[in-house]
């Protein structure tokens, strides 16, 4: 990666600028693609990737930069939205968005909802504004980065993730890697990746594995309408409504927990298929460490709803670098928009600064424009939404398990994926009776596919010479957070346990 050609993209920034906002007709679609991605990260069940996938026939049909621009609205209104339900709900509408539920909910039951929703947003905006920056000052150094990473390294990053979702979920850290562990055996079901030989398929379903989507609504969603029809008087979450505007003091108070949490998730987002997952827990956790009001993480602590959104949304930074400079998708998402790109004859890859000038700073005032248009959305339609949302329990959950059975029969079209989402949503009812956390176990069944193709990968690459890999620069760094998030965990866990803080 050359200098000279960041600086090119720097340069001709205000004159892309200039050409996008001059353009009536984009600025309408990146609008309606933003309210669009926030209607889809609110119903539990429709992914951005769905959504995405489904308008790629209609991209094809007009201008790039129009057909650009909505995907990218989709993509940013999408994480955004993720973090409402996660709050007022506890599902969350985004797998990024399972970190927003721990301080989230807590925050809507005390009836807080506004304060929430507000942070939420906010962050989210902020996160990705400064993502997008980030990706712009420092991508040629983030792509050295990137090249060093191999299959050893994303395995201890997606290892990393799971660790720290597992530790910070509950307050037993043994219960929730029990959890992470339950997901990680979900993952492993069905055709592997290398020699393509099946595991646990004693059925033709099986062997296909269980699909993402399903277990995310059952888990999530379906556990949830279970424990409020167990309840005499289900809880209401009620609290001020109005309009969610961008709440600045927030984000002053809150700045530096949202530089840093951008700088990891940007850091964590070149990492394919795990960094958007993993790094809203990474941020989470760093926040947590550093907070003066650490012992209310977890019990409705705004600053954990602001490291986890501003992350979740800034990782759209840092998978972008693997997309652009190397045309390997960082994310779901950001296949479907290498996807489109190729539609448009625009080609990926090491090349595209020189072969089309001026497009990387095209695409990152997308994703600007398309952030100002999801915080505008926002302001426009959040007095319906919540009120929508604080409907009383027992209505709102039957119509959220409704709308998961949809979401889990459009994963796949087929009713083995709605039987999935009855037995995961059993499973998780079980779980949280005895208080193990679900987030984990979300987690694992995400990047567990790939921390196992990735393990195996590099096994084979260096022969199962363990000292080699170890030996590996960045890997050994991973690998000694990972061991010092293990024991510092268990070593709290062991010491509030001998003070009778908590129980068992």
């Amino acid at each position: 990666m050359n200098w000279s050609l960041l600086i090119q993209e720097w340069k001709l920034l205000p004159s892309v600028a200039l050409e996008i906002i001059a353009s009536p007709w984009l600025l309408v679609t990146i609008a309606l693609g933003g309210i669009l991605g926030m209607i889809v990260g609110m119903l539990p069940g429709i992914s951005a990737v769905m959504a995405m996938s489904l308008l790629i026939g209609f991209v094809f049909r007009v201008p790039t930069d129009i057909g650009l621009g909505l995907l990218i609205a989709i993509y940013v209104g999408a994480m955004a939205a993720g973090g409402v339900t996660a709050i007022m709900v506890n599902i969350p509408g985004t797998p990024a968005a399972a970190a927003t539920v721990m301080d989230g909910f807590p925050l809507a039951k005390q009836g807080r909802v506004k304060e929430a929703v507000e942070a939420s947003f906010s962050a989210s905006f902020m996160g990705e504004i400064l993502g997008e920056i980030t990706t712009l000052l420092f991508l040629p150094f983030i792509a050295v980065i990137a090249l060093k990473l191999g299959d050893w390294e994303i395995f201890l990053v997606a290892l990393l993730g799971i660790t720290l979702a597992g530790a910070l979920a509950g307050k037993n850290p043994l219960k929730g890697w029990i959890s992470a562990l339950l997901g990680l055996i979900v993952a492993m079901v069905g055709m592997e990746d290398i020699w393509a030989y099946p595991r646990f398929g004693y059925t033709p379903e099986l062997v296909r594995g269980f699909a993402f989507v399903p277990a995310l609504i059952g888990l999530f969603g379906l556990s949830e309408v279970f424990t409020v029809l167990r309840q005499t008087h289900p809880y209401q979450v009620t609290g001020e409504g109005g309009r969610v505007l961008i709440n600045f003091r927030l984000i002053k108070n809150n700045m530096v927990t949202i530089i840093r949490s951008v700088l990891v998730a940007v850091g964590i987002g070149i990492v394919p298929g795990v960094g958007e997952s993993a790094a809203c827990w990474i941020s989470y956790d760093m926040a947590r460490r550093r907070s003066k009001r650490r012992e209310y993480f977890g019990q409705g602590e705004v600053e954990g709803v602001i490291a986890a959104e501003s992350a979740n949304s800034a990782t759209s930074g840092g998978a972008l670098i693997p997309s652009l400079v190397f045309g390997i998708p960082g994310s779901g998402p950001t296949a479907i928009l290498i996807a489109g790109m190729l539609m448009y004859g625009v080609r990926p890859g090491p090349l595209l600064m020189i072969e089309r000038p001026g497009f990387v700073a095209e695409i990152v005032i997308l994703f600007w424009l398309s952030a100002i248009a999801t915080r505008a959305g926002a302001i426009l339609i959040s007095p319906y939404f919540i009120r929508i949302l604080s409907s009383p329990r027992e209505i709102l959950l039957p119509v959220a398990g409704a709308l998961g059975v949809l979401g889990a029969w459009a994963a796949g079209f087929t009713l083995f994926d709605v039987y999935a989402m009855f037995a995961f949503g059993v499973v998780g009812f079980i779980l949280r009776q005895r208080d193990f956390p679900l987030a984990p176990m979300v987690l694992g069944i995400l990047v567990g596919r790939l921390a196992d193709t990735s393990l195996r990968r590099a096994l084979l690459t260096y022969s199962s010479d363990i000292g080699a890999m170890l030996i590996r620069p960045i890997g050994l760094v991973l690998l000694a957070v990972v061991v010092f998030t293990v024991v510092s965990q268990l070593r709290a866990y062991s010491k509030k346990k001998k003070l009778g803080e908590i129980g068992v």
